[in-house]
């Protein structure tokens, strides 16, 4: 495991927590906030102003109820992330400047937030399973939702708390008693699923334990305060014990910044409360392993901006990313390189911004303070240089293994390819073993497809009937046409070899029938090969997914390059091959992908032995 299990609990209960730690510097703090550097000022300032006469967001009963009558989630939480964001940009803009107008603004989006009837995302509430269509505020649910916004009203009454008193008297102290009935009483009476156990792990233990910490700094006094921390700490504690020694996230590059990350955002809490002890034994000491978990961002790489997305990960890094968080990470761990990776990714955004501006769920308030901070200090340039996006990191001779998570990730003649075995029992599965995905120059043309936009049907039953999560859409092989099932029981083993990977995909399988697939890459290109009986079988099929729309270029295939990729050309022994194009409709796999992705099916004529080569034209 990543660390020895008890830790971090050893750390916590040999310091005294100072009750007197400044988390954030407050709005009183002027020689902060009139220090905050002028381009992000008025980033924050003139959306604020841009926002203030506008209507407020309002989530609505039928939107909540949404979810159990249609499976629809986006409407319910758009309105509610658009009003979030609204509210911490006021607060920011109140912080910077406080004058009555700014404060008042802020003080709205607060109140607005204490009127909710529930704070818990409708996909995660129970009360649809007791026949309910509206919340019940007599019973609150502890989830991602509750998570985010009592840290939200935490952070603002840290900021801003003591003005609020002087322009919203009594505001402060509903803000307090809501965090506590909502959230922080309710933390500590019950055992909640998500906080796992000794044989699981969940990203949503360390997004909602460093959310609580700071609830508990700013609104929870003796005793409720230790209890809160020390079953966070216990909490975050059992995450990072519970996770690979090789740092892998079984759920992809995308959930790394939602469960590591938020990990390395409450070390980073507890690190200020115990007066430096986490970054002294993460330099050296008991925590020292977390540098493996700081690396993975960056080993997943496949070209910059471009990411592994295997599982609900997604290929392209969001502009909202906070590349911030993997820079904090890199430097308490002590890796320059991953710290220039963070930043050279930070200025390949399109738009170079402040995390937190996107009204999704990357960034909060705690996020965009700490970016904030870094800004100032200047430990994240302020100013991007208008050049050419980052150049891709140099790979290690041998590639990435991840055995963890049966991972490989190599690169050869401007190839970068994927192959993912493990088993189909993993967070956020996709049913993906012994697939291949291919980047040209950096840009994927053979993907893995990722997520998907979340549905009620995502996380429940029905998740395999979803066609971007079936074995039949990612490049593995259909024996007699059939496909991969879900659950641990159906595995690929893996074994690296001087230039790739030898996978036993017959245990993948309902028929375990031997199927061995080789893939290599050299400076001549890629090869894939795949043996068994089974290829003989008429219903046998060889799957390849590409972006796009592929040509027939002689007796081989070839997959268009995109974004000033070159070409992949495909050739392969004997086979019949069919085109299947679907068009893209989704806005996260198109965001990706664009218009249309097509699978090519590859009947073999071989009966025991088939390969297929590509190489960059």
């Amino acid at each position: 495991m990543l660390i020895r299990r008890g830790a971090l609990l050893d750390l916590w209960s040999h310091s005294e927590a100072a009750d007197d730690a400044i988390l954030a510097a407050p709005a009183s703090d002027r020689v902060f906030w009139d220090g905050v550097d002028e381009r992000t000022r008025l980033l924050i300032i003139g959306e604020a102003d841009r926002l203030r006469d506008a209507a407020w967001p309002q989530p609505r009963l039928q939107d909540w109820s949404a979810y159990p009558r249609t499976g629809d989630r986006s409407a319910y939480e758009h309105a509610l992330f658009l009003r979030n964001r609204r509210t911490r940009l006021a607060v920011l803009a109140a912080a910077i400047e406080p004058t009555e107008e700014r404060l008042l603004e802020a003080a709205d989006g607060l109140w607005l937030k204490v009127e909710q009837s529930t704070w818990c995302w409708p996909a995660h509430d129970d009360v649809f399973s007791r026949g309910l269509r509206v919340p019940d505020p007599r019973h609150p649910f502890v989830d991602l939702g509750a998570g985010e916004d009592v840290a939200l009203l935490a952070w603002s009454t840290l900021l801003i708390g003591t003005e609020l008193e002087q322009h919203a008297p009594g505001l402060r102290e509903r803000l307090g008693h809501e965090a506590r009935t909502c959230v922080l009483e309710p933390f500590v009476e019950r055992a909640w699923h998500w906080e796992g156990d000794e044989g699981h792990v969940h990203n949503w233990a360390p997004w909602i334990h460093g959310n609580l910490l700071v609830a508990a700094v700013a609104f929870a006094a003796p005793p409720l305060r230790a209890r809160v921390m020390d079953r966070c700490v216990d909490g975050l504690d059992r995450y990072l014990a519970q996770l690979p020694a090789d740092g892998a996230i079984d759920e992809g590059f995308g959930y790394w910044w939602q469960g590591a990350g938020r990990a390395f955002d409450a070390l980073a809490v507890l690190d200020t409360l115990t007066d430096g002890s986490v970054a002294a034994e993460t330099r050296d000491g008991a925590l020292a392993p977390l540098a493996e978990l700081a690396r993975f961002p960056q080993r997943m790489q496949v070209g910059p901006g471009w990411f592994a997305s295997f599982s609900d990960a997604e290929a392209r890094a969001d502009e909202g990313t906070p590349w911030h968080v993997l820079h904090r990470a890199a430097m308490l761990c002590g890796l320059p390189e991953v710290a220039e990776f963070a930043l050279a990714e930070r200025a390949g955004r399109e738009e170079p911004s402040l995390c937190g501006l996107d009204e999704g769920v990357h960034a909060g308030l705690g996020r965009m303070l700490a970016e904030i901070s870094d800004l100032s200090s200047g430990v994240v340039p302020a100013q991007h240089p208008a050049s050419a996006p980052p150049a891709a990191q140099p790979r290690a001779k041998d590639g990435v293994f991840l055995a963890s998570i049966g991972v490989g990730i190599r690169e050869r003649a401007g190839l970068t390819v994927v192959v993912k075995s493990g088993h189909n029992g993993e967070n956020h599965n996709h049913n993906d073993l012994g697939s291949i995905a291919v980047a040209v120059d950096g840009i994927p043309l053979l993907p893995d497809l990722g997520r998907a936009t979340y549905r009620a049907e995502t996380f429940s039953d029905r998740r395999y009937e979803l066609w971007n999560m079936r074995s039949d859409w990612h490049s593995t092989p259909l024996p007699r046409g059939a496909a991969q099932l879900p659950g641990a029981q159906w595995r690929a083993g893996a074994a690296v070899i001087d230039d790739g990977w030898r996978l036993d995909l017959t245990e993948s399988y309902p028929g375990r029938e031997r199927w061995i697939r080789t893939v290599r890459v050299t400076d001549a290109g890629i090869s894939v090969r795949d043996e068994s009986e089974v290829l003989a079988d008429p219903a046998t099929r060889i799957v390849v997914v590409c972006a796009g729309a592929p040509e027939r270029a002689g007796d081989g295939v070839r997959v268009p390059g995109r974004a000033g990729a070159r070409d992949l050309l495909l050739n392969f022994e004997a086979a019949d091959v069919q085109f299947e194009t679907v068009e893209v409709d989704d806005p996260y796999l198109r965001r990706s992908w664009g218009e249309r992705v097509t699978r090519m099916l590859f009947a073999p004529a071989s009966a025991r032995m088939w390969e297929m080569r590509g190489e960059a034209r």
